[in-house]
Order: structure tokens, then C-alpha cells, then sequence
């Protein structure tokens, strides 16, 4: 099989893109049979994908850290997590999750405009404090939104995970743990779903979807942390 069979036997079995998609194939920066990295703007990609069954994502919550959209003024932050929320909306997820990295209600707001507000989890730290405004924590907080969606395995409110020193692989200013996010998606999907992570940063929501054999599509607009999550996708690494 040459080369541009194998990239055509890839794109076919790939999460299908919305009519009108354009030259969003142009965007692609990684495929393999499970999972798609484009590079990109979300609000450029999104509405170009078809429906997808849930999104798992960490988004900027205007916390001043550094990358994109974390440092906006207020109103301009609300624009954003208002556009947001609409796009989420239409590419009609079951269910959404996203971590709260900041005591900030305007993403909250803004999606439930448009979804069900559920249900909240923890993210458990089992070996490490957190830095936070007050002091220190060792737990993260998940949100879960739902269209009809439901709890496919249940579980608990509290998921637990170590705390893995990333420094020596990549560097991200806010990196998650595959345990959670492998948890998360065993909770709100099943193996037929697609998830959706139009914030990837370093690419832990595909890790966790490929692991379980989930399809997966994630979004990224800094193409350093492409490049170091489409890495993690071809070392096949687990959890």
C-alpha cells in the first residue's frame, strides 16, 4: 500500500467533517484510525464538523496564563464564552464536561444558555497539593452538561489520580492526567461515540479516547502543542 492509500484508507474512517467543510482537510496536522488533530482556531473548525456524542475539554478561563484567550478584559472574555457555547451547541453533543480552572461562573453562564446543567465531579489529586488563590488544594472541578445525554458507566463524584510530573516530557501551563480523563470518558461515552476536545493543549483527551478505543477529534491553535500531542498519539501511550 503506498503512502497516499494509506492516508485516504485513514481519512475514510476518520470522524466525518459537516458539507461545506472547505479546505478544512488543509487544517489536519495529525490523523491515525482513531484520532484527528486539526490546527487551528476552534471557532473557525467547529462549525465545520458534524455532530459529535460528547465533549471533554479544559477551556481558557481568563486565569492570565499563558496561552490563548486567558487573558482577555471581561466583556471580551464574555464574547468568547458566549461564541463558545454556541458553537458546542451546534455540533449537538450529548454531553459536556469541562474542568474549571478558575472560581470564574461566565463559561458556566454562557453553555447554560443552551445545555442542562447536571452535575459537578472532582478531580482528585492523590499525591500532590496545588497551588491556589487561597492557599492549597489538591482537587479539580468538572462540570457536566447534557442535551439527553446520561451517565453510560456509573461511577463516583470523586475520581482519583496521582499527580505526574510532565516537566521532563513537555511543558504546558496547565496539564492534565489521563487517569481522569480516561475515567471521564468511560463515564459519558460508549465505544461508538466520537468525543470532541476543541481546547487539546498537549492532546490528554485523544491519549485517554485512543486508549479506550474511542474516535476522537481535537482542536489545538498553538502548533507546539500539536506537535506534542499528535507525539503522545504515536507512541501509543496508555493508562
Amino acid at each position: 500500500m503506498t503512502d497516499r492509500d494509506q492516508k485516504t484508507e485513514t481519512m475514510q474512517q476518520l470522524p466525518p467533517l459537516s458539507q461545506g467543510s472547505g479546505s478544512l482537510t488543509s487544517k489536519i496536522y495529525y490523523a491515525d484510525d482513531r484520532c484527528t488533530i486539526y490546527h487551528g482556531d476552534c471557532t473557525e473548525i467547529l462549525p465545520c464538523l458534524a455532530p459529535v456524542d460528547c465533549i471533554i475539554t479544559d477551556p481558557p478561563f481568563n486565569a492570565g496564563k499563558s496561552f490563548e484567550n486567558d487573558n482577555l478584559g471581561e466583556m471580551d472574555f464574555k464574547i468568547f464564552c458566549n461564541k463558545t457555547a454556541i458553537l458546542f451547541y451546534e455540533i449537538n453533543p450529548e454531553n459536556i464536561l469541562i474542568e474549571v480552572g478558575k472560581d470564574d461562573n461566565t463559561m458556566r453562564s454562557e453553555i447554560e444558555r443552551y445545555f442542562k446543567y447536571e452535575y459537578s465531579l472532582c478531580l482528585n489529586y492523590t499525591n500532590s497539593m496545588r497551588n491556589g488563590k487561597i492557599g492549597y488544594s489538591n482537587w479539580g472541578l468538572v462540570l457536566w452538561f447534557s442535551n439527553g445525554g446520561k451517565c453510560y458507566n456509573r461511577y463516583k463524584d470523586r475520581l482519583d489520580s496521582p499527580l505526574n510530573n510532565t516537566k521532563d516530557k513537555f511543558s504546558h501551563p496547565s496539564p492534565k492526567e489521563v487517569l481522569h480523563y480516561g475515567r471521564l470518558i468511560k463515564m459519558f461515552s460508549d465505544e461508538n461515540s466520537v468525543i470532541c476536545d476543541p481546547f487539546l493543549g498537549t492532546g490528554t483527551t485523544l491519549v485517554a479516547s485512543k486508549g479506550l478505543g474511542r474516535k476522537a477529534i481535537g482542536i489545538e491553535i498553538n502548533e507546539r502543542y500539536c506537535e506534542i500531542a499528535a507525539n503522545r498519539l504515536r507512541q501509543n501511550e496508555l493508562f
